[in-house]
Formats: C-alpha cells, sequence, structure tokens
C-alpha cells in the first residue's frame, strides 16, 4: 500500500448487490458452498484476512455473496494497483465496490466502520506455481497489521478451499520459456504472466469443485495500544492472523476429505433427506421453496414460481389497499413494500393447506436469519394452480384470514 489520495467508490445499492448476487445463482448450485463460522463476523467494521487461491476469483464472489445473503453484510475489497490498469475490468470491480488499496483509502474505509477485506499475499499468491496449493505467501508484508492497530480495528481471519483443486499448473515461472516471457509481461505492465493451467480435460474451464469457507474469531488489536509504527508489535499481529488463517485451511481440508457431497454427483443428486412437509403437504411445501429463492436468489427467482396472470391483494384495512394484477405489478409491489419497511427476508413460520389455498405465517425481518430485526408477521393465502402461485392474499390477522380462506 502506498500514500495516495482518498478515492472511495458509492457503494451499490442492496437491489444491484441482489442483482449481482443472482449472476452467481447457477454456479453457486454446483459449487454448494459449504460455510463455518459466519457469525463471527461481527456487525461493526472488521478486516477480514485471509488466502488467496489461485486465479482469485474462482471462489471470492461467492464468499462475498454468502456473506451478503447470510448476514447482509457488504465487504469492500481491496484491488491491487494492477487491477486498475486494465480497461473495463476496473470498471467492473469499482462497480461491485472495490477500493484501490492505498493506505489513505484503508484509513477512509476504517473511520467509516466499513469491514474490509484483504489478502497479504496479493497476485503472487493468485499466480501460484506447482506445488504451492494453499500455501501463503505474505513474505513480510506488514501494511495490513499496521492499519489494523492504528484504528484498533478488529481482524477476522478467514480461510477458502475448493478453487486450488479446480485447476492445475501446467507451466509457471519456472518452466523455461514462460518463465522468461512472464519476466518481460512484469516488465512493461507489473503484472506476471499467469501459470498456465488445465481444468476439465484439457481445457483451461475450472472443474466444478465444492467450495468451502472458514471465518475464525475475531482478533482484537487494543492490546497493541494503536501504535501501528510498532514493527514488533505488527509482525506479532501478522503471525497471529496467519497462524489463525493456516488454522483454518487445514480445517476446511480435512472437513473437505470427510465431505459425502464433495462429489459434482453426489451434490447433484442430492442426499436422502427430504423435508416432512414435502410430503405431509406438497403445496405449502411449495409456498416455502418460493420464499426460499426469494430470499436467496431475489425477486427473479420468485417471478418463477408465479403465474403471469397471478393476482396481489393487500392487507383489507391498509389505508393505501389495493390490488396488483399481473407478475411484473406484482413483483414491483413486493418490492416497493420491502423497501418502505426495509424488509429483506421473509422467515416462513409455518405453512399448511387450508381448502384450495396454503395459509402461510412470516415474518418480515431486515435481514437473513432469525437474530435479524423482526418488522412484522404477516398471513399470506396463497392459491397454488398447477405448480404455479396464482393469488396472494395478505392479512395482519390471522383470525381474518382464516375467514376470508373461503371468499
Amino acid at each position: 500500500m502506498t500514500e495516495d489520495h482518498v478515492e472511495i467508490p458509492d457503494l451499490p445499492s442492496d437491489r444491484q448487490i441482489d442483482r449481482l448476487v443472482s449472476l452467481l445463482e447457477p454456479l453457486r448450485r454446483l459449487t454448494q458452498p459449504r460455510v463455518y463460522g459466519i457469525d463471527r463476523v461481527p456487525d461493526g467494521g472488521s478486516l477480514l484476512v485471509g488466502n488467496h487461491t489461485i486465479y482469485g476469483f474462482l471462489d471470492l464472489p461467492f464468499m462475498m455473496a454468502e456473506i451478503w445473503k447470510r448476514r447482509h453484510i457488504m465487504v469492500r475489497g481491496l484491488g491491487d494497483h494492477t487491477h486498475y490498469a486494465i480497461p473495463v475490468w476496473r470498471d467492473l470491480l469499482t462497480m461491485a465496490g472495490m477500493v484501490r488499496g492505498t493506505r489513505d483509502n484503508v484509513r477512509a474505509l476504517m473511520r467509516g466502520g466499513e469491514h474490509i477485506l484483504v489478502f497479504p499475499g496479493g497476485a503472487r499468491e493468485v499466480f501460484k506455481q506447482r506445488g504451492e496449493g494453499y500455501r501463503l505467501i505474505w513474505k513480510e508484508r506488514l501494511g495490513f497489521a499496521r492499519l489494523a492497530i492504528e484504528f484498533g480495528y478488529r481482524v477476522v481471519p478467514f480461510g477458502a478451499v475448493g478453487a486450488e483443486e479446480m485447476l492445475d499448473v501446467l507451466a509457471d515461472e519456472q518452466t523455461p520459456v514462460v518463465g522468461q516471457l512472464s519476466g518481460l509481461m512484469n516488465r512493461l505492465v507489473g503484472l506476471p504472466l499467469p501459470p498456465i493451467v488445465r481444468g476439465v480435460g484439457l481445457t483451461p474451464i475450472p472443474r466444478p469443485e465444492r467450495l468451502y469457507f472458514w471465518f475464525g474469531e475475531p482478533i482484537d488489536t487494543a492490546r497493541f495500544r494503536g501504535d501501528g509504527e510498532d514493527d514488533e508489535a505488527a509482525r506479532a499481529l501478522r503471525d497471529e492472523v496467519r497462524d489463525a488463517v493456516e488454522r483454518g485451511i487445514s480445517f476446511l481440508r480435512s472437513e473437505r476429505e470427510q465431505d459425502p457431497k464433495r462429489k459434482l454427483r453426489r451434490r447433484i443428486r442430492g442426499g436422502d433427506e427430504r423435508p416432512q412437509l414435502a410430503d405431509a403437504d406438497p403445496d405449502a411445501w411449495f409456498v416455502h421453496c418460493a420464499f426460499d429463492a426469494w430470499n436467496t436468489v431475489g425477486p427473479s427467482a420468485g417471478a418463477a414460481w408465479m403465474s403471469r396472470w397471478v393476482v396481489l391483494e393487500d392487507p383489507p384495512q391498509q389505508p393505501d389497499f389495493r390490488v396488483s394484477r399481473g407478475r411484473d405489478a406484482v413483483l414491483e409491489r413486493l418490492e416497493e413494500v420491502c423497501e418502505t419497511f426495509g424488509g429483506r427476508w421473509a422467515q416462513v413460520r409455518e405453512a399448511r393447506t387450508l381448502g384450495d389455498e396454503v395459509l402461510v405465517t412470516m415474518d418480515l425481518r431486515g435481514g437473513p436469519g432469525p437474530n435479524a430485526r423482526k418488522i412484522g408477521t404477516f398471513h399470506l393465502l396463497v392459491t397454488v394452480e398447477q405448480n404455479q402461485i396464482t393469488r396472494i392474499r395478505v392479512f395482519t390477522d390471522e383470525r381474518d384470514a382464516e375467514t376470508a380462506r373461503t371468499s
């Protein structure tokens, strides 16, 4: 990190982030990330420090998406200067919230109490050579430790496993000709030549391995009394974080070896477990899954469960009661209501069939999980016809919903 003027791009809106996350969903079904310790990421600002896997982008978007979906936390990644030398690419990363990794920018983020993501290994750790899988290549870098101490910032160590198995390194800087080209490229653009890899068959397409992420206990830096220029303190913190990351990686590799769904075929086929509700009340299970899809992927996924002619009716006693007709109008109204109340998560407490409809009791919350702020409880009468939702009536009182189900 070097001294520079402060340049912090605006954060994407919640809706923009949801859309970015939704783009990953088809690949997420293949990788099916397993996440450990995500509740250890504090609500306030923190510095997330961990290992860069080969090529860097194979698993990082999925990890950041899991943090967003499960904790509603936007993490600002620090970008190496080389990213900003590539047109279009730098713009895409900036749109996703990435910040150029300078000391002044990091200080500004820490003053704002934001969550920051840093990889001390940088490009060297991304462009791994043969035999360097999951090896931390941090050298003597102390920048992240100095700034964390200066601001008393909590450091959350994390580990990522799975991406290293997606590609095999065939040639690297130790390979004749490739090493010479890499050196020339480094002198010209400041970036070495990436290793030549093989994934599926003889192609460079990554193999669809399962991803694993681990977050450790936050490390308190207050004991260093804010003296970021103390080399001994910075080294002590760096080594403590590095040891924690290495333990996390070892834990994940062990979990991976024991995971019965490590292989793609087992993940696609799914387990033998089937929720009781799926067999006892298929329509109720259908509606439950529709809400899960909305929560996980966003409105675009919710649309897949609705008829083109679906109808949404607001609570009858609501002052601006309205009826929305058609999928687009229904989705727009649902988004409008959620935005007005600050709701981001529909937690289904109960779903059961009553006559020809499914009665759903739902808590609208400000974020994912049962511990997020509760905004209100709603009761929905949902009509399901030919595996599509055709009508949704919303009530604030369960008795009103039960009375209305015959009308």
